[in-house]
């Protein structure tokens, strides 16, 4: 017997399929959805899942970009004058306030600064204490914050590269008695309603993780969180002591790092601020906290010329005014938004050649004018 065309029954099975799928894209479209991970970090502008996790690297926005709730105020960012260390207080919109570091407790002029221009600025709580990393320069004068105010939420690193010292143990010790958080990968802060997005940015969830930060061969400052905050059209990026390898890590993640306010990683060393870096934040302004007297104690010849030539090829000296700042030639430096501009100001005005001019070597003999303003300075 001459067995049967298959082909009817072919056609029939393909449209019952064709059927099939038309109707789950129609009534269960999540199905079909790829699961492609987000990326690293984006722009405000990007959507996010409203029940996006706390931990997320590209959690939900609180509003878009360019909107500001109108019970929100200014955003107030200090770079308090430490000398060769960080200390840097936030005062958000709604007056919560953020501390990035604590400046040294070894170094004369430095927590104790910090400590004063608090108590000036009236501040009695701490809600968000960030430690970027475990170097003295850093965390030296926590003790002082941890007793002379109430802190709220403290974030670490979780000292993942086991860097081991006295100031280390005394911190860990303090900070255990609050809420203590350990930040293993990008995760945006609850900051408040009027910020766009306050995320916390790291480069060492690498696959390799944290750099080893033992002290013959110490890598700490590539541990540094980074934090960067969105206020309306406008936005600000700290680095800790980000350097060389932290801030290739963070393009090569394809982290979103454009930023209008940069305060410049590791007090101006040669091993940070490199061009791509600067290339990919794109800032208009920046502020260096360091010491150029200090910085020679203490071995480090900061701030070095390298890393001032590249941040002078994005400076808008070309424009006439320059938008570098330095915390040992200008003091506290004060840098307040709107939500749609930022406005700088400092104790004290240094001209472009005093800002510009740094160590080109460990010699005390070499510090001076970076070479493309050669002899306009003279």
């Amino acid at each position: 017997m001459p067995s049967r065309s298959k082909t009817p029954v072919l056609i029939s099975l393909i449209l019952i399929l064709i059927i099939v799928i038309v109707l789950l894209a129609v009534f269960y479209p999540s199905i079909l959805q790829l699961n492609i991970p987000p990326p690293k970090n984006a722009p405000e502008t990007n959507p996010h899942p409203a029940n996006a996790s706390p931990a997320s690297t590209s959690g939900p926005l609180n509003h878009s970009a360019s909107e500001i709730p109108s019970s929100c105020g200014l955003l107030r960012v200090y770079v308090i004058n430490v000398s060769q260390a960080d200390a840097i207080l936030i005062i958000t919109p709604s007056n919560r306030t953020i501390m990035i570091d604590s400046g040294s407790g070894m170094k004369k002029n430095s927590s104790t600064n910090a400590l004063a221009f608090l108590k000036k600025m009236g501040v009695a709580r701490i809600d968000y204490l960030i430690a970027t990393h475990y170097h003295e320069d850093h965390i030296g004068g926590m003790n002082s914050m941890f007793k002379d105010f109430d802190i709220g939420t403290v974030y670490d690193n979780g000292n993942c590269g086991n860097y081991s010292s006295v100031t280390e143990v005394s911190f860990q010790g303090y900070a255990l008695s609050h809420d203590f958080i350990h930040v293993k990968t990008d995760m945006d802060m609850p900051a408040e309603s009027c910020l766009a997005r306050a995320q916390l940015i790291v480069a060492y969830d690498r696959p390799e993780g944290c750099w080893n930060s033992n002290k013959d061969t110490s890598n700490e400052n590539d541990n540094s969180i980074l934090l960067r905050l969105a206020y309306g059209n406008t936005s600000f990026l700290f680095t800790g002591d980000c350097e060389a390898d932290c801030e290739a890590e963070l393009l090569k993640q394809g982290t979103y790092l454009r930023s209008d306010f940069l305060k410049v990683g590791h007090h101006g060393s040669a091993t940070s601020s490199t061009q791509p870096f600067l290339d990919a934040v794109g800032a208009e302004y920046f502020a260096i906290s360091t010491d150029k007297a200090r910085s020679v104690t203490d071995g480090y010849y900061h701030p070095r010329q390298a890393s001032l030539s590249n941040i002078f090829s994005h400076d808008a000296f070309a424009q006439g005014a320059s938008h570098t700042f330095r915390t040992d030639l200008e003091g506290d430096i004060a840098a307040v938004s709107d939500g749609s501009a930022i406005t700088i100001t400092a104790a004290a005005n240094a001209a472009a050649c005093q800002i510009f001019s740094g160590y080109s070597s460990s010699s005390v003999s070499s510090y001076g004018p970076i070479p493309a303003l050669g002899s306009s300075c003279n």
